[in-house]
């Protein structure tokens, strides 16, 4: 019995601390980018969301964080769990800035945006960014208000 017991603890003993980095351990990402409007101004209800493409859960958030960071002064940060996600920005009420696009129209970080959002580039899909544990991803800047 006291064998089994060494055993046991032994094994107790080789397991990794938490936190440690080790397999198993799962840590939250950090997706941050720019956040731009087709104006001369930013709207301060500007939101950004992160959808799950696996689970369709969304992270979203209106906070704006200022820096010279990012390429309008303005940006945006967000927590997420490991996993692969659209990133897009939204207007609650793009009526309310004389906008002509519907309430559901998403500004998404799309390959339009990787090609530089110039009249040569025409492919808007939107680019699966992948957070794995511990990430912290910068440049995922939702600026498609273009297609």
């Amino acid at each position: 019995m006291n064998f089994v017991r060494l055993l046991i603890i032994g094994a107790i003993l080789l397991l990794p601390p938490p936190g440690s980095g080790q397999a198993g351990d799962i840590r939250p990402g950090v997706i941050e980018g720019s956040l731009s409007y087709p104006s001369d101004f930013i709207p301060p209800d500007m939101t950004v969301c992160a959808e799950n493409l696996a689970t369709h859960q969304k992270s979203c958030t209106n906070k704006h964080l200022k820096g010279k960071q990012y390429t309008y002064k303005v940006g945006y940060k967000l927590t997420l769990p490991p996993g692969n996600y659209h990133v897009y920005a939204y207007l609650p009420d793009p009526a309310r800035y004389g906008a002509g696009f519907a309430q559901d129209y998403r500004a998404y970080y799309s390959k339009f945006v990787k090609c530089g959002m110039n009249v040569n580039c025409n492919d808007h899909a939107p680019i699966t960014v992948k957070v794995k544990s511990g990430d912290r991803l910068q440049d995922i800047d939702p600026m498609d208000w273009y297609k």
